[in-house]
């Protein structure tokens, strides 16, 4: 039983197909479920305390200076060289696998089912070095191998990335295990359930209830059933990814986002709306921006971390309760929404208008919304005109996907106070977000107050992730604080 040394290679560049969807960054700078792909890899290789060590290689880390750092290892040693752009896709046999590398006797190349390497495994590293050498001079992988005896087996263990459509059905979660009880298909359909049957039923009759006029935007959900415990519908995969994915990986350029704003509020302009009673329209209004955020604090003040958390409210922000924040988010709700003049109307809304819930392609300009706050009855189709918009907002100024990707950090300033830091410059974003609102009649500071109450909202809801909650805070009172200023 040998120690090993992984190394990591990052040095291929993401096919074109890819890049248009995360930019340039490589393949271990892709985000997933809140973590890099690089860091889903090494919290996976630290539970095995037979490797000894690990390195990288990349286009700034060549072959080179990798011989130069391992040459003096002991030659006994087993090298594991793993190619970024696989995945683990079965972490069983991974672990079979990982652990093997211990014990081989002869150099092995695991390859998907689709023939693409994925590891290759060295049983010394004088052979290792060998392979760098090669690498160095050699137009292939096969030209740096072949002076070596090696062996090769196939399995299902790993996905290559750098096949577009593996790629897209992995970021949409397609290949987590989590996931497969919630969406489950192949590259031509997805069947999403759920045992909250409402819901799905919700989603799924949605669909059918708003006017035809309407269906072009949404994608067609078929093949509705129900068993005793779940209920599941189906609908085409299509090829596009969110524009979340694009949006956290900074794929998205400016003249980009003009197409994506201008299809978007086509669709704002175009929902089909219809005149109703004063009193109903701030019925609805007060129940989505008031009471709906009302009733959420005090469901956060009944969690077993409330405590802790309006602690942090007193230590570390200007204010002394969640209740001074709620407050100063009600004196600016009367100013920029109650004080406003209206067009008594309801819309019908998406309901969760947000990147994660937009599938967009930049070559055709095509847009197909997804997840909808659904329906079962025609009454529940319609709702406030501003309501999509905020969402909207809330992903664009209040970079809202960012924290869905745990890509925000908070940090004690030199007051000790805490600050908020999203790595992300979206002024010129917000520009042209700005000019389409003005385009359409919106007013930018409403819709920021209304933005406001959706983070607040959210508080309770992901209390399973306090620092992303603490961030919602930070992010509500920095709008807040914005718009104070006004």
């Amino acid at each position: 039983m040998n120690k090993v040394i992984v190394v990591y290679d990052d040095s291929l560049r993401p096919c074109y197909e890819i890049r248009n969807i995360i930019g340039d960054k490589s393949f271990k700078e892709v985000i997933f479920k809140r973590k890099s792909l690089r860091e889903r890899y090494f919290e996976t290789l630290n539970k095995y305390d037979f490797i000894q060590n690990f390195f990288e290689l990349n286009i700034l880390r060549n072959s080179s200076q990798l011989i130069e750092e391992i040459k003096n290892l002991p030659n006994k040693m087993g090298v594991v060289h793993i190619y970024s752009e696989h995945v683990i896709k079965n972490d069983k046999e991974f672990d079979n696998i990982i652990k093997k590398s211990q014990y081989i006797k002869q150099n092995l190349i695991i390859e998907t089912e689709e023939k693409s390497v994925a590891i290759i495994m060295f049983r010394n590293t004088n052979e290792y070095i060998s392979f760098l050498k090669n690498s160095l001079v050699s137009n292939s992988l096969e030209e740096a191998l072949q002076d070596l005896e090696i062996s090769k087996i196939n399995t299902d263990t790993f996905i290559n990335l750098n096949n577009i459509n593996n790629f897209l059905q992995y970021i949409t979660g397609g290949f987590d295990a989590r996931f497969f009880n919630a969406l489950k298909g192949d590259e031509y359909i997805v069947t999403k359930t759920s045992t909250n049957k409402t819901k799905i039923k919700s989603e799924y009759s949605f669909y059918y209830l708003i006017p035809d006029s309407m269906k072009k935007w949404f994608v067609l959900p078929y093949d509705y059933k129900e068993t005793d415990t779940t209920a599941s519908y189906t609908m085409e995969r299509l090829h596009m990814t969110d524009v979340a994915i694009r949006w956290v990986h900074g794929a998205i350029s400016l003249l980009e986002f003009e197409r994506l704003l201008k299809r978007v509020f086509y669709f704002i302009d175009t929902r089909i709306s219809k005149q109703i009673r004063k009193e109903e329209y701030e019925l609805i209004t007060n129940d989505l921006y008031l009471n709906k955020l009302y009733k959420r604090i005090e469901e956060l003040k009944k969690h077993q971390k409330f405590n802790i958390f309006d602690n942090l409210i007193k230590s570390s922000t200007n204010y002394k309760t969640i209740d001074d924040i709620i407050l100063k988010y009600k004196t600016l709700y009367n100013k920029f929404v109650l004080e406003k003049n209206h067009e008594y109307i309801s819309v019908i809304g998406h309901g969760d208008l947000c990147f994660s819930n937009m599938l967009y392609d930049n070559e055709t300009s095509t847009l197909k919304l997804i997840d909808t706050k659904g329906a079962l009855e025609e009454t529940q189709i319609w709702t406030n005109p501003y309501y999509d918009i905020a969402k909207l907002s809330h992903s664009i100024c209040g970079k809202y996907d960012f924290f869905n990707s745990g890509m925000h950090e908070i940090k004690l300033n030199s007051d000790l106070k805490f600050e908020l830091i999203v790595d992300f410059d979206n002024e010129k974003y917000i520009e042209i977000f700005k000019k389409y609102l003005e385009k359409s009649g919106y007013d930018y500071n409403m819709i920021r107050i209304l933005e406001a109450s959706l983070f607040l909202s959210m508080l309770p809801l992901h209390m399973d992730y306090p620092q992303k909650v603490f961030g919602f805070l930070l992010n509500a009172i920095n709008i807040l604080e914005e718009l104070e200023s006004v």
